[in-house]
């Protein structure tokens, strides 16, 4: 592998520190990871853990050996709980098994003060993401990834606060979206979204998940990761090693023939460790959009979810835009495919009657929204069907 840009960290370390007035890491921490160019970049909210010293870093200095807290400490269980279910999370998005992949994908937070809980912090949450904006725009700049993958609903509200433009943010407010319960209230699992980073001058998808050391347990991570992987495939950034095109495209490939209801092309072998003189850059996306050249029409949950509720696609032999992605129904309905899953959209009432009659269930975060869960052949799984 290639060197890190160790100057370069240790200018941003030493431009911390006279910001802040911290001169001791026990009370910060700014890497979890080498910092080169990379597709992604994973941004969380402030550093956890102990301020007696205790607290676990896979480098003491600048991470020159490619060391990673969540590849390093992937087996420390509960003394480090976020490094085994990112490290996890990553490889299934990204769909790669090797370690030294995932070493090349930079992590980081919006806050560089440490707290054992990100409700601890001795400043407002606006100040702490203000003193270390300066720094997290120069990673920023260094990494210059194709997307940037957030680590909860908070560090996302403070990324985009602090460091993208006012009034930029789009955000897919209808699918690719998951929620899930908790406590009281719904809690975003997944969101894509996209807006103009000021340090890179330009637009960047933003891919939210809920925190992997709150919710990578629980059955809706399956979907998380599923959605996740999905994106970062429209994008050109999973699947990750090899550096070869064939390897890039094959799995949009066969995402696309699933939906079309043809025969799946076998799977690309999973990510090799990229040879010592590799560049420590990932492949990026493509121009390849094999899905532009399905029709709606052909796309077989499509069809299925339309027969099952006596729909009609408005404009059939228009080009199928991929999952998560709006398709428009006669009578002004709306559908989206999703890994393992189908939002269709309507009037409140064909809502309540399609879930009265086990065709779907009602989304719980918004009554206009009927949800029907696919089979792994992308066929609607009913109430009738299930008893």
């Amino acid at each position: 592998m290639s060197t890190p840009d160790v100057d370069r960290m240790v200018r941003l370390e030493t431009e911390f520190r006279v910001a802040s007035g911290l001169t001791d890491r026990r009370f910060y921490k700014i890497f979890y990871s080498a910092i080169a160019p990379a597709p992604l970049l994973v941004i969380g909210f402030n550093p956890g853990g102990e301020t007696d010293g205790t607290d676990l870093n896979a480098s003491e200095s600048f991470y020159e050996n490619w060391e990673h807290d969540y590849v390093d400490f992937r087996g420390y269980g509960n003394a480090y709980t976020l490094a085994g279910r990112a490290y996890d999370t990553l490889t299934e998005a990204l769909q790669t098994s090797s370690e030294d992949d995932i070493r090349r994908i930079p992590a980081t937070n919006v806050i560089f003060r440490r707290s054992r809980r990100s409700s601890g912090l001795c400043l407002p949450d606006r100040a702490a993401a203000h003193e270390s904006a300066p720094v997290l725009a120069g990673i920023l700049r260094a990494v210059d990834p194709e997307a940037i993958l957030v680590f909860g609903s908070k560090a996302f509200r403070a990324f985009v606060g602090e460091h993208c433009v006012r009034g930029s943010l789009v955000v897919n407010a209808e699918p690719p979206q998951l929620f899930a319960r908790n406590g009281t209230h719904f809690a975003c699992m997944f969101r894509s979204a996209s807006a103009h980073v000021t340090a890179l001058g330009r637009e960047v998808p933003l891919l939210v998940v809920g925190h992997p050391s709150t919710y990578a347990t629980r059955d809706v991570w399956r979907d998380v990761v599923a959605s996740l992987r999905d994106e970062l495939v429209r994008l050109g950034v999973s699947p990750v090693g090899g550096g070869e095109r064939d390897a890039v495209v094959r799995p949009t490939l066969a995402l696309t023939a699933q939906a079309a209801g043809a025969d799946t092309p076998n799977g690309p072998e999973p990510g090799h460790t990229p040879p010592a003189d590799a560049a420590p850059r990932l492949p990026v996306r493509t121009s390849s959009n094999p899905g532009s050249q399905v029709r709606q029409s052909e796309v077989g949950p499509l069809r299925a979810v339309c027969a099952l509720l006596g729909l009609e696609i408005e404009e059939p032999d228009a080009p199928y835009p991929g999952r998560g992605k709006v398709v428009r129904l006669a009578g002004d309905r709306r559908v989206y495919i999703n890994a393992g899953h189908v939002d269709v959209k309507a009037r409140a009432h064909e809502i309540a009657a399609w879930d009265a009659d086990g065709l779907g269930n009602t989304r719980p975060d918004n009554a206009l929204y009927l949800r029907v869960m696919l089979d792994s052949n992308g066929n609607p799984l009913t109430a009738s069907r299930s008893r």
